[in-house]
């Protein structure tokens, strides 16, 4: 088992972040960072830079790290099945929109129908990825330092 180091971007502009929105197979929609895994011997700004084009289009500058946060699978089914997502370290970073058009994406994300702009206010009540956000969006914008999220157990 190895740990898989994730990079997720809180991407603003005009008081509303971009958000790519994704379907489960039981039809429930929820929200995710735009981001993904960092590939061997890619630095995190570089995961970062490349996951965000791939999945919106859109590219960014990094302002600063927001959060670190943690996510383990206790079940061995979801272990198993998904081992390389069984544990993974989420490195968040704010990041501001340079340009305003994006190009077309390149690879959107696993259950990923589109990206969507939503008011920074709304995105603290939605259903949000990684589950350590929910509620704490705003605050990961406010915030001038970086925040430790915790680990959840995803049962």
């Amino acid at each position: 088992m190895s740990i898989r180091s994730t990079v997720k971007a809180i991407l603003c502009k005009e008081n509303q972040i971009l958000l790519n929105r994704c379907q489960m197979e039981n039809g429930e929609i929820y929200y995710d960072l735009p981001g993904g895994g960092q590939n061997p011997y890619e630095s995190l700004e570089e995961a970062l830079h490349r996951e965000i084009l791939e999945e919106t289009g859109y590219q960014g500058r990094i302002l600063r790290l927001a959060a670190l946060a943690e996510e383990i699978y206790d079940e061995e089914e979801l272990r198993e099945s998904y081992p390389e997502y069984a544990h993974r370290i989420f490195h968040i970073f704010v990041m501001e929109l340079c340009g305003k058009e994006p190009k077309q994406p390149g690879e959107k994300d696993w259950q990923q129908l589109d990206s969507v702009w939503i008011p920074l206010f709304e995105a603290d009540r939605l259903n949000l990825r990684p589950r350590h956000l929910i509620g704490r969006v705003t605050e990961l914008v406010q915030n001038e330092f970086p925040i430790y999220l915790g680990t959840i157990h995803v049962k």
